[in-house]
């Protein structure tokens, strides 16, 4: 095999092992209370505040306050996920994060409006990947020891170049579509309650 057929049957490889997981189940004795309270959902439950900022290139262009409230319902595994942005309530985004198959790391969060978007927890950060009015967005909470880290990419779903599909020494090289991100918004949040 030539070096590159190699690098992209290794990444292919790759690709196909990486489906969600959640944390190994472990005894009680040998968890930490920092573990144990950041376990998904359970140590993610409460009332959580930051900085929300909204970033394009290299440059802040706007800040605003951020808050985001978890609760569980009287369903098992169904989780009330409240996100509010500056400080009208009009902000505030009501959705509902249900359990699939914690074991293999599948949740949904419902927007309560028809819209269900499919979410993956991969270790301690909980990941969805959509598209939206022609915007590809890649969203992320990630629990980082006390707080949660909330990151948005947004881009067009138009590729900006592509390049490949040709043949090099004899070998076939598959195109690739490089998709743009034009912003990027972040907050730290920290536990209130």
């Amino acid at each position: 095999m030539k070096p590159l057929t190699i690098v992209l049957f290794a990444f292919s490889l790759l690709l196909l092992g990486c489906t969600p997981k959640t944390l190994e189940k472990t005894s009680s004795a040998s968890i930490t209370n920092e573990e144990q309270t950041a376990k998904f959902p359970e140590g993610w439950l409460g009332q959580w505040s930051g900085t929300l900022d909204i970033i394009r290139g290299a440059g802040k262009v706007q800040s605003l306050p951020m808050k985001m409230q978890i609760q569980a319902t009287d369903k098992e595994g169904e989780y009330n996920w409240l996100t509010t942005f500056g400080d009208k309530a009009e902000t505030a985004k009501p959705y509902l994060l249900k359990t699939v198959d914690a074991a293999n790391g599948l949740y949904i969060i419902d927007e309560q409006n028809s819209i269900v978007i499919e979410t993956y927890l991969f270790d301690n950060k909980l990941v969805s990947w959509y598209v939206v009015q022609g915007n590809l967005i890649l969203a992320s909470f990630e629990k980082r020891g006390a707080n949660i880290v909330f990151e948005i990419l947004a881009g067009t779903e138009k590729e900006v170049s592509i390049t490949g599909e040709t043949e090099v020494d004899g070998e076939a090289i598959p195109a690739v579509k490089t998709l743009p991100f034009n912003v990027m918004q972040r907050a730290t949040l920290t536990r209130e309650k």
